[in-house]
């Protein structure tokens, strides 16, 4: 049974009919034809090109969706972020062949991969419209498997990863330095701050080498919530950095490597309907979570770690292999 109606490939193809263009039947017959040669190609026995990996490189980064492009000689040229896929007609025996674009690419073994079910995908061709500037997008159902060539100690399903630099001669007064594709920059005057920040988010500081280091961290989810939500949940309240420093409350999720933060944020008002007088007013009552730096210059960032280190309740990082470089 064919997948798509000429009704049901516009529905998923706005660029393509905004750009003057309409889904004809020719085009409907080449994503079918398409999808069927996928589909029919497929083997939970080894993989085929099209299929998807769950893939971790042997420094822990985790890629869900790697694109397998071909396969030869036992070994998969696969793309870890392609963006697109596009399906060419190909004489060889699948009928079609792919060409995507993104990266990196690497050639990972077939014999390391392990078959994990099934899931639907993006492939994209030309449509039939006059200048055959834009693509038709379409869905189908590939396979899915597992490669895991990790050699650190975690990866980046679970975990943040973060590259952490020590600079004697620092700027604007940094000295520590942490840097992550996934979560952004941070930078700390002292080590005692870079300690806490550690501790915070359950750091394991590895793999020191050159002048860097290896930082794994919990996972952290917001949640914003109203002040009597806040009030209410039985949790030791912390200092987080967001727009300056406000008040949140923690509790970790040691089996998922989860930390989940809360704090009063915009929330449902059930009297105000709009949201311009809801925020002026909410923006009043979350004043009293804010922490106003001339005043409460004490208050820092991470205070629950700052005292646990200090009264001796948790131990530091051993970071002097970074000095020694």
């Amino acid at each position: 049974m064919d997948r798509y109606t000429i009704e049901t490939l516009s529905c998923i193809n706005d660029d393509y009919i905004i750009a003057n263009h309409e889904i004809r039947q020719r085009d409907v017959d080449m994503v079918n034809a398409y999808i069927e040669l996928i589909e029919s190609s497929r083997s939970v026995s080894e993989p085929r090109p099209g299929d998807i990996i769950r893939y971790t490189d042997p420094y822990g980064t985790y890629y869900p969706h790697t694109h397998i492009e071909y396969i030869a000689d036992g070994k998969a040229n696969t793309c870890e972020n392609a963006y697109v896929h596009i399906c060419r007609n190909d004489e060889n025996m699948l009928g079609f062949r792919l060409v995507s674009s993104g990266g990196s690419w690497a050639n990972l073994p077939v014999s390391k991969m392990k078959y994990a079910g099934q899931e639907e995908k993006r492939f994209w061709d030309f449509g039939s419209g006059i200048y055959r500037t834009r693509g038709i997008d379409f869905y189908a159902t590939v396979n899915v498997w597992m490669c895991d060539l990790n050699e650190d100690l975690f990866s980046t399903m679970t975990h943040n990863k973060y590259y952490l630099y020590f600079l004697k001669q620092g700027r604007n007064g940094d000295h520590f330095f942490l840097s992550s594709r996934e979560s952004g920059d941070r930078a700390w005057k002292t080590e005692e701050e870079l300690q806490a920040w550690i501790r915070t988010y359950r750091g394991i500081v590895s793999c020191f080498k050159g002048k860097q280091a290896v930082v794994w961290t919990y996972r952290e989810r917001y949640h914003f919530v109203s002040p009597e939500q806040y009030e209410n949940l039985e949790a030791q309240e912390d200092v987080m950095r967001m727009n300056g420093l406000r008040y949140c409350k923690r509790i970790y999720d040691d089996k998922n490597y989860t930390l989940h933060t809360y704090f009063v944020w915009y929330w449902d008002d059930p009297v105000i309907s709009k949201f311009a007088e809801a925020a002026a007013k909410q923006n009043k009552i979350r004043k009293k979570y804010e922490i106003n730096l001339w005043t409460d210059y004490r208050i820092k960032e991470n205070a629950c770690a700052l005292r646990e280190l200090r009264e001796g309740m948790a131990e530091p990082v051993d970071l002097q292999p970074l000095y020694r470089q």
